[in-house]
């Protein structure tokens, strides 16, 4: 069986140094020989050693490994980089912002920055998903904690905490191919306009649509085959008489609890404005489980292609 995770010893000995990062990360972003970011010509760059950038031979302009990336201009070593990748890539569901400043030695606002850069290069482009597909939403941040009645006012009752379909949690629709990889988009509410628009162009033609019980779905039966199990009777898993199908949706919630101890566990919090990323980082970790951990370096590199986040749009207001 191969072994996909990579001792911290093995990690060392990868990168002992600035010169090994560098030429890591450019092996990686570049399997084919440097490639100009401005003009595109591939292995046509002579290195400038003193510098450690490139000058292009077709257009004579100059660039690096980080250029056009959300590393670009980035005053942080590559060994702090690839050190923060691979603590990120190979925990099980993740690591904070506040344990990530801790291990690498970082101001916990320089970490919050380059955390969040790596979950951007994290991002993948929707995906088709075909076969048998789960689809179900959760709630994208921490549930609100239970308020304890207060001790002035005995003869009041507690105030309730929002729950349900009342509640402002932000809200993800999650979509799963049963034995495949998993899609997450931010939705607004539970109804059928917004589940309508976070699944176009996602879903295949020929794929067989698994749900729970809610009404909203119901509406993806027109183009396609829809099975559902009704949560709301405790039926969970049932056999279709006229396909013989098992149906569930017991992929893509294994999926949302895995995301929703992340949270719980290891961010505590999320907002809104950030969600995204927070789904992207799990559902790139959930794809690729059986990837090595230098694979998963490797494709996190070559996603952050285009991928610019400058830190003023991380602060700005929602």
């Amino acid at each position: 069986m191969r072994r996909t995770n990579l001792t911290l010893r093995e990690f060392n000995a990868l990168f002992p140094d600035e010169d090994a990062a560098r030429t890591w990360f450019e092996r990686a972003r570049w399997p084919d020989g440097p490639t100009c970011y401005h003009c595109g010509v591939v292995n046509e760059a002579r290195r400038i050693e003193s510098r450690g950038i490139w000058r292009c031979r077709a257009c004579g302009r100059q660039f690096s490994v980080t250029a056009g990336t959300p590393m670009h201009k980035t005053h942080l070593p590559l060994l702090t980089w690839a050190q923060a990748i691979y603590l990120i890539v190979s925990s099980s569901k993740g690591i904070s912002s506040m344990k990530l400043s801790e291990m690498l030695g970082l101001p916990y606002s320089t970490a919050w920055h380059l955390s969040h850069r790596i979950r951007a290069m994290m991002a993948e482009d929707s995906p088709l998903l075909a076969g048998v597909v789960e689809i179900d939403e959760t709630y994208g941040d921490a549930p609100p904690r239970k308020r304890a009645k207060s001790r002035r006012d005995d003869d009041g009752p507690p105030p309730s905490d929002p729950t349900g379909r009342g509640t402002k949690r932000p809200l993800l629709l999650v979509a799963a191919e049963r034995d495949g990889d998993v899609f997450t988009s931010i939705i607004p509410t539970h109804g059928r306009k917004a589940i309508s628009e976070a699944l176009q162009g996602v879903l295949d033609a020929s794929a067989v649509v698994m749900t729970d019980g809610l009404p909203a779905y119901k509406h993806l039966r027109k183009d396609r085959a829809h099975l559902a199990v009704n949560h709301s009777q405790r039926k969970y898993a049932r056999t279709d008489e006229a396909t013989g199908r098992r149906v569930h949706v017991n992929r893509v919630e294994s999926f949302n609890g895995f995301l929703g101890r992340a949270v719980v566990g290891v961010f505590h919090f999320v907002s809104p404005k950030h969600l995204g990323r927070y789904a992207g980082e799990a559902a790139f970790c959930w794809n690729r489980k059986k990837s090595s951990c230098l694979d998963r370096m490797v494709s996190l590199i070559r996603n952050g292609e285009g991928r610019m986040l400058p830190c003023d749009f991380l602060t700005a207001a929602a």
